[in-house]
């Protein structure tokens, strides 16, 4: 092939795939994916799920080569769910709850959704995941394919499918040009570009799952999302060993070594609010709140421990006292946006909508404060939502959208 018709074809290529911007393809709208035409985000929104919006999304394990790019996806894929308004499960309690299950009912969508006592699963696999380096050019992709089931009867609710690729090089016009198209190439294939790109891919698909529930958040001790995983510590302390059970996903045993401890050391509070926590986690409400409320006894000045009561009560159908709970939590603590968006979603469901937005508004700020954007930024939607039902809350939504914005390093609008 000549320089000429080298250069052409290259051309060619960074114009047709270096394009940043997707396109979104709603095959539920009649819509039609091109079979050339590169990024496009393809996805189906089914009637079923508009009907009966889920309320909980278990992320399973995804299929396909390599392991590393499947586990890397599904880090990062929920990552960018958690800000939804609806109930994940921790990926490590996925897979402590497979891992015990026979291997022919894991399969079983009804028997899994029991299990992890959630009403929806995201399953789906790697559709293309690599590298390809021609000296001039170089490209780095990650595909998957993914379906969302409704855990009862198995129906689909929502699919999407998305290849996010990124593209380096550049045509050569002179021996200086070659070199440096050379450079760009292969710095198109350093880690942080595959993360860049495993990153477009989850947010791309993300995007496409409406979010349309306000739920509360489950977990007064839950950290925001890693896009990495580390094995928890090995330690001597029976407390530690049984938060690094409930970590891994072990619920049951988390529970059992805190009874024991419980039984052994009836003075700490810590011990009763783990308990608490895990009887929580495998639905066993009414027996956690003696467990928080004697947490809470013990040490009623700990905002985490008052959390945890507030949310027992919630899930018990008991608003006043969960957002009696929930105050005490942010007078102990400001910086509780926990307590802070729980007491807004309860505030919301009683109809007290300005007392609601000012409960999100605390909690965006609280969330700010500890540096957890993405919770912000879903106060901060919810704050947007509550704006559009004619309440006034400009000033509000200007003052978190203006901090997010410094908090990522870009200047406000």
């Amino acid at each position: 092939m000549s320089t000429a018709r080298a250069g052409a074809l290259l051309a060619a290529i960074l114009a047709l795939g270096g394009c940043a911007t997707p396109s979104y393809v709603n095959r539920g709208k009649g819509e039609t994916a091109s079979e050339i035409w590169p990024n496009q985000v393809v996805f189906t929104l089914h009637d079923a799920f508009r009907d009966s919006p889920p309320r909980c999304v278990a992320l399973l394990p995804l299929d396909g080569s390599p392991p590393e790019a499947a586990s890397a996806v599904r880090r990062v894929l929920f990552a960018h769910l958690a800000p939804q308004g609806r109930r994940q499960v921790p990926l490590a309690r996925i897979d402590h709850v497979l891992a015990a299950m026979p291997e022919a009912e894991r399969k079983d969508r009804t028997k899994l959704g029991a299990a992890l006592n959630c009403d929806s699963v995201l399953a789906g696999e790697i559709t293309q995941a690599g590298s390809d380096f021609f000296g001039l050019y170089s490209r780095v992709a990650v595909g998957v394919r993914l379906r969302l089931t409704r855990a009862a009867d198995g129906e689909i609710l929502w699919e999407g499918e998305h290849v996010a690729s990124s593209h380096g090089g550049s045509v050569p016009l002179s021996p200086i040009g070659v070199a440096m198209g050379i450079l760009d190439a292969a710095t198109n294939l350093t880690e942080e570009q595959r993360l860049r790109v495993t990153d477009d891919l989850a947010r791309r698909l993300a995007s496409t799952i409406p979010d349309q529930a306000l739920a509360e958040l489950d977990d007064p001790v839950a950290e925001p999302p890693k896009l990495a995983q580390t094995a928890p510590p090995a330690s001597a302390d029976v407390l530690a060993q049984a938060e690094a059970l409930a970590a891994q996903g072990d619920y049951a045993g988390a529970l059992a070594a805190a009874e024991k401890l419980a039984g052994e050391n009836p003075g700490r509070a810590d011990v009763q609010f783990l308990k608490g926590r895990m009887l929580v986690k495998l639905d066993r409400v009414p027996e956690a709140e003696p467990a928080m409320i004697r947490a809470v006894a013990l040490d009623g000045g700990n905002a985490r421990y008052l959390d945890g009561l507030g949310h027992v009560n919630a899930l018990a159908g008991r608003t006043d006292r969960a957002l009696a709970a929930y105050a005490m939590a942010i007078d102990a603590d400001h910086a509780d946006g926990f307590a802070w968006y729980n007491s807004a979603v309860l505030l919301l469901g009683n109809g007290q909508g300005r007392p609601a937005a000012d409960a999100f508004y605390g909690a965006a700020l609280a969330y700010l404060k500890r540096g957890d954007a993405g919770m912000a930024g879903r106060a901060l939607a919810d704050l947007k939502s509550l704006g559009g039902r004619g309440l006034d809350l400009g000033r509000e939504i200007h003052t978190i959208e203006t901090a997010l914005g410094a908090s990522s390093g870009e200047k406000p609008s």
